[in-house]
């Protein structure tokens, strides 16, 4: 007969098994007694007998070891000191432990097997998933020079002299995994480029070199107002593409076309911020600046201090010019603002990349692809947001385009760039070709005698060298 899982006629379990036990001789003995005197005793008065006999056994040994006094038990080879906070007790295995053991182990293995199984699963699920997103992210397109994207215009004549269009550097000498940009902020009255913002995110070295390009620098546009905040609005106005006209000024100053761009209204600026839950920052003095004329009408009132700042007061330190009795300033102008906007700008950077706003990053990213003017695509942001993860504050490098602030033209103030070191800066650190950036290949002027004589890239200043507001007005 077999019983619960027993082996049948000589199993644990059988009635007739003389061997259940290997425990002393002399049980032993006695217990082979009884069985060969009682072949058909009754299975379960058997084991109630030998778990009490089980318990019996038990409680001598446990009596017998408290009159030890840490002498060793040869017989069983325990060493009573090790005892447990009970006192020491000897240590007895049974054949019936050994057999909960191994079905203890049956069941630990099958739950290790399970778990294998469910790991297996779960990854080959999320080596797919990964696989299909790695398949969605695309890097962005580079642009191709040459092509329709530049601009192709004969260049203007001044006093009937010729110019020359600058050289284009050949596509094949650009370097892999490098891409350029520009981000552009709007102000919320006129439409003008207040903020331009030059990039090159490099990705197989692992950094992203940003250069601010001040409104008021001056560009070789047919405009009376030669400022690099006018050509979006100017050619809005004229019902041209804003856009292509600021992208083919951004050309002029870098001698390649940039391979996206982003045209971010201030407001996004706000609601990123307070997606990230505000930005932490040392602001150096109190800020309060009214100015109901403009419009929406700005009033801007920031204590000076460390301190959390929410979308709004981000925004509003951007935007800090003077204070209201003028007490507050900045005494080199746009460039010391610039230089604290780029302080302010790494601060949220630096804070985008934290771990804790991993979490964040789709809401930026609704607001993003709802707000913004731009060439890139769904998979293109995933792929560079992805890349700029990997980068550390230490990564990310800010400049400002090498120029004299306080320079005039007819009277007029602009910020007049130095054309030589503005290369130098460009070749180290924004330049994604393996060639050098030359005078040849940009479209610059600058004069630093207030529009006496002019420095020309390309022989021309466009519309003429006396084309300027302040010669007419």
């Amino acid at each position: 007969m077999q019983l619960f899982g027993g082996s049948g006629k000589k199993g644990r379990h059988s009635a007739g098994n003389t061997h259940r036990y290997n425990s002393q001789a002399n049980n032993g003995a006695e217990r082979e007694v009884e069985r060969s005197a009682s072949p058909d005793l009754d299975y379960y008065e058997e084991e109630r007998r030998e778990r009490a006999e089980r318990r019996e056994r038990q409680a001598r040994r446990v009596e017998n070891s408290s009159s030890y006094t840490g002498a060793q038990d040869t017989s069983s080879g325990y060493n009573s000191t090790q005892g447990t906070s009970y006192g020491a007790q000897p240590q007895q295995r049974f054949s019936s432990d050994e057999y909960v053991s191994r079905e203890e182990r049956r069941s630990s293995h099958r739950w290790v097997k399970k778990l294998v199984i469910a790991l297996v699963i779960i990854a080959a699920i999320g080596i797919g998933v990964y696989a299909g997103v790695k398949a969605w992210m695309r890097p962005p397109d580079i642009a191709t020079p040459g092509t329709d994207d530049v601009t192709e215009s004969a260049a203007p004549t001044d006093n009937g002299v010729a110019a020359e269009e600058p050289d284009v550097i050949d596509a094949a000498n650009r370097r892999d995994d490098v891409y350029t940009f520009l981000i552009s902020g709007l102000d919320r009255e006129g439409f003008h480029t207040d903020t331009n913002i030059i990039g090159m995110f490099d990705i197989a070295a692992g950094k992203l070199n940003l250069v601010n390009i001040p409104r008021d620098t001056l560009v070789n546009i047919d405009n009376l107002h030669k400022k690099m905040n006018q050509p979006y609005p100017s050619s809005i106005n004229n019902g041209g593409d804003g856009v292509t006209a600021l992208l083919d000024t951004v050309e002029d100053l870098l001698g390649y076309r940039v391979d996206f761009y982003a045209i971010v209204e201030i407001q996004v600026v706000e609601e990123i911020v307070d997606a990230l839950g505000g930005v932490y920052y040392d602001i150096p003095f109190d800020m309060d600046w009214d100015a109901p004329d403009q419009n929406p009408p700005v009033s801007i009132h920031i204590k000076a201090g460390y301190q959390r700042l929410d979308g709004e007061n981000f925004v509003n330190a951007m935007r800090f010019r003077m204070s209201n009795d003028g007490s507050q300033t900045y005494a080199r102008g746009d460039i010391e603002r610039i230089e604290f906007q780029q302080k302010l700008l790494m601060a949220l950077a630096s804070q985008t990349l934290s771990l804790g706003n991993i979490t964040n990053l789709p809401k930026i990213y609704d607001i993003v692809m709802s707000s913004v003017d731009t060439t890139l695509s769904l998979g293109n942001i995933a792929y560079l947001a992805a890349e700029f993860l990997k980068l550390s504050s230490e990564d990310i490098s800010f400049m400002t385009l090498p120029s004299k602030p306080d320079g005039t033209v007819y009277g007029e103030s602009y910020v007049i760039p130095y054309i030589d070191d503005w290369l130098v800066m460009v070749n180290e650190y924004f330049n994604p070709y393996t060639v050098e950036i030359t005078r040849d290949n940009v479209d610059m002027i600058a004069t630093f005698d207030n529009g006496a004589t002019f420095d020309t890239t390309q022989g021309y200043v466009a519309g003429g060298e006396t084309h300027f507001y302040g010669y007419y007005y």
